[in-house]
């Protein structure tokens, strides 16, 4: 009898970019009463890498799995945790994005942040960022929502800093490509003051 419900088992994500961390306190992104806030994240996989190639494959391999031992067959336009992002209508635009292949992952229950020694990380240590590389491993599992019909998704378990990349959202704006120059009117810089005008500023 088909279940609903089935987790994939653990796979292996190495050296993957890291992104829209939602890792240190729960966040609730829909105002159904029945969904929990979850910590969530987003890892990127580079498809002209050649161990990547292999991990998206895996990911593909196990999803499909995953769904025909839920389902009994691949639900036609089963929503979906992962894809290329250059075809998802919102992702394709995110900055680190282009040609990427994505890996979304959620968890109501925090997961386990260490660094390259399997110590355990805080948000203080400041190690973990949108950007850098990890390595994590996640679980695929299966869901049938009476609203959002059949789909598969990804938990968040474990995420080890890797290495350092460039942050996303903090590369500094190039003025020679943004602004025009300033012609300087003298008339601008004197500041005559009505005293009309006095209360506009209350």
């Amino acid at each position: 009898m088909a279940k609903s419900n089935v987790t994939s088992d653990i796979f292996k994500l190495k050296r993957v970019r890291f992104s829209f961390p939602q890792i240190w306190n729960p966040k609730k992104y829909t105002d159904d009463p029945d969904r929990e806030a979850t910590f969530q994240a987003t890892f990127l996989l580079d498809p002209s890498d050649a161990e990547h190639a292999k991990s998206i494959k895996e990911i593909k391999r196990l999803a499909k799995k995953t769904l025909i031992e839920a389902f009994g067959e691949v639900p036609p336009g089963f929503k979906r945790c992962f894809g290329l992002a250059d075809k998802h209508p919102k992702k394709k635009d995110y900055e680190g994005y282009k040609g990427m292949f994505f890996l979304a992952t959620g968890n109501s229950t925090r997961p386990t942040l260490v660094d390259r020694q399997r110590r355990d990380l805080e948000q203080a240590d400041g190690v973990l960022y949108a950007g850098c590389y990890v390595n994590t491993n996640p679980t695929l599992w299966t869901y049938d929502h009476p609203k959002g019909g059949k789909g598969i998704a990804a938990n968040l378990r474990i995420v080890q800093f890797y290495e350092d990349g460039e942050p996303f959202g903090n590369a500094p704006a190039k003025a020679d490509e943004e602004l025009d120059d300033v012609e300087i009117d003298d008339d601008s810089a004197d500041d005559n003051w009505d005293d009309e005008d006095e209360d506009d500023l209350d």
